[in-house]
């Protein structure tokens, strides 16, 4: 299938929000949080093929193909990489794991933006990740730097829980939330005096709190002891001051993805 040249551009250098939503559910289970108890001087790497349907941006409803060849590695020192994220696992426990947190990617656009312009943004945190049970865990992870000020604060809380459908095959269901501070809210829902005298659309100020909420499911077979493929769905949905912004003309927005991983 040959991509359209705003597809193949959209592949190449994907969004935080695109990042993050595929990170957290194309990665198989076992790429997703940090391992523990790794021998000494091995590496984890899976390389992964991913083909999804994703939002243009929060708030509209238009959507665009992503293609996104990426590799997923982790060291026995405790760092790790993955689509739009680099980091380092500090505990010990394998239970209980957390650590530094980089994510980069270009910056989410906003609603009204029709430049299709592709600005680098870093944010920089923490993470913290707590298996309460084999098939359930929570995760969080707060950062620093997004926004148009670089002053951005965004909270992420979110919980999973596995079944196992046969040997072979597990299905995952997972919730979420993103808090944020108001000069990230701003960046992406509000309108200044200045953007909504070229707008035409009425000057709006976006207050901090829950950006979104979001439902994901997600099945995996294994397919050999190299192989799997994972295929799944997110539904997200903008609440409070986002929602309430003249930028967004739909509240929920779903991604659609497949995923084939080859465990090196």
């Amino acid at each position: 299938m040959t991509l359209p040249t705003r597809a193949r551009a959209c592949a190449s250098f994907a969004s935080f929000a695109t990042f993050a939503t595929l990170a957290a559910c194309c990665l198989p289970a076992a790429a997703q949080s940090p391992t523990t108890g790794m021998p000494e001087g091995t590496t984890d790497v899976d390389l992964i093929l991913i083909a999804a349907l994703v939002p243009v941006s929060e708030g509209r409803s238009g959507m665009k193909t992503v293609v996104l060849p990426s590799i997923s590695a982790q060291w026995s020192n405790g760092i790790f990489a993955r689509p739009g994220e680099v980091g380092m696992q500090l505990s010990e426990d394998p239970m209980f794991k957390y650590g530094p947190l980089l994510s980069y990617g270009s910056r989410s656009r906003r609603a009204d933006d029709r430049q299709h312009k592709s600005i680098l943004g870093i944010e920089a945190g923490a993470f913290a990740y707590y298996q309460l049970a084999h098939n359930i865990a929570f995760h969080s992870s707060v950062m620093y730097g997004g926004g148009d000020d670089h002053r951005g604060v965004r909270l992420n809380l979110g919980g999973s829980y596995g079944m196992r459908l046969t040997t072979h095959q597990t299905l995952n269901a997972g919730v979420g939330m993103n808090v944020v501070n108001r000069g990230y809210m701003q960046s992406y829902f509000g309108i200044s005096p200045e953007q909504a005298a070229r707008s035409g659309k009425p000057a709006y100020r976006a207050g901090a709190g829950v950006k979104d909420i979001s439902l994901s499911l997600r099945w995996n077979v294994g397919l050999s002891t190299k192989y799997a493929l994972g295929s799944g769905i997110t539904a997200s949905r903008l609440v409070g001051s986002a929602l309430d912004s003249p930028l967004v003309d739909t509240r929920s927005n779903t991604v659609l993805f497949t995923a084939l991983t080859y465990h090196w």
